[in-house]
């Protein structure tokens, strides 16, 4: 290949496509007509003899060559970015700048409203996508600049920088006339009530679950749902008891109108890291969304300044 003629704008078409899955997406996140972003992938296929994408239920799909080629177009775009930017202190004020972050849905209620507070202030060109948290494969996870992970004695892949940012621990929480309020709550008695629970795999339920176990306690599951924020209408309106995050049953409005108890497994806590691709580790812009990211994050009860947004 003939790397005189190569254009390398080609490379950050195909990038965005991995990224997105999808041609319209892509050219929406570039500022290019899918027709542009079609006829850029029919270059690429060309170049690189191969179908690269192939259509499906769930979007483009990458090719095995494709998924080969990611990494290394990955780590390539990279070290021109950091060539480029290198030479420059990143200014948030007059920046344009997207950033795209994967986070649970319990850190966006106490991360995204005061997030979006500083954002106005202080960087008015900048703007961040956030996507559903992702364990999957390197492909999928350069999709995002930063996660904001659960670590419940995780390790995080070795290309990822990562860094702790808070510990947390989960309450019980119930409504205000429930038949327990005032009960002093034991491992036995909180197994014997009924449960509201996350599903399976969320952090948390496969902890206290495997806690109780250990002491030949198991517990009695009445409904199981995707989301911290179902909870609350649900335990309002029943018997039910649900585990939650200690930051977020104070800072959530609906959820603070609620009893809160400790939780009687003290074994059972939690941190949140950040992390990021190392090879972004050096971007001033990346370093200063990540600074901007703890900061928020690190205040206690961060969401009380934006609270509506976490409620409606």
């Amino acid at each position: 290949m003939n790397l005189r003629k190569f254009d390398l704008n080609l490379l950050v078409i195909f990038q965005t496509i991995i990224a997105t899955r999808s041609v319209v997406a892509a050219a929406d996140q570039i500022g290019l007509s899918p027709s542009a972003v079609s006829h850029a992938l029919a270059r690429l296929r060309v170049m690189f003899n191969d179908e690269l994408f192939r259509r499906s239920s769930r979007g483009l799909e990458p090719t095995d060559r494709a998924l080969g080629l990611a990494s290394e177009i990955e780590i390539g775009l990279a070290h021109i970015g950091h060539a480029i930017e290198g030479q420059h202190n990143f200014d948030p004020a007059s920046a344009e700048r997207r950033f795209t972050m994967q986070i649970a849905d319990y850190i966006s209620g106490i991360l995204l409203a005061p997030l979006a507070k500083r954002l106005q202030a202080e960087a008015p060109g900048v703007s961040v996508e956030v996507l559903p948290f992702s364990t999957g494969s390197e492909v999928e996870r350069i999709a995002a600049d930063v996660q904001l992970r659960f670590t419940p004695g995780q390790k995080a892949p070795a290309a990822l920088r990562v860094e702790r940012l808070i510990t947390d621990k989960f309450m019980v929480v119930m409504r205000r006339d429930h038949p327990a309020v005032g009960t002093k709550l034991t491992p036995e008695i909180y197994a014997s009530l009924s449960h509201v629970r996350l599903s399976p795999s969320a952090i948390g339920t496969m902890m206290v679950d495997e806690a109780l176990m250990r002491r030949g306690l198991k517990r009695r599951i009445v409904m199981s749902v995707p989301s911290w924020f179902d909870v609350p209408q649900i335990v309002e309106n029943s018997d039910l008891v649900a585990i939650v995050p200690s930051r977020l049953s104070r800072s959530n409005r609906r959820l603070a109108g609620l009893h809160a108890a400790e939780l009687p497994l003290s074994e059972v806590k939690f941190a949140i890291d950040l992390s990021w691709d190392a090879r972004r580790d050096r971007d001033p812009a990346q370093r200063w969304f990540r600074a901007l990211l703890k900061a928020v994050l690190r205040r206690p009860d961060p969401i009380r300044d934006g609270q509506k947004a976490c409620d409606d």
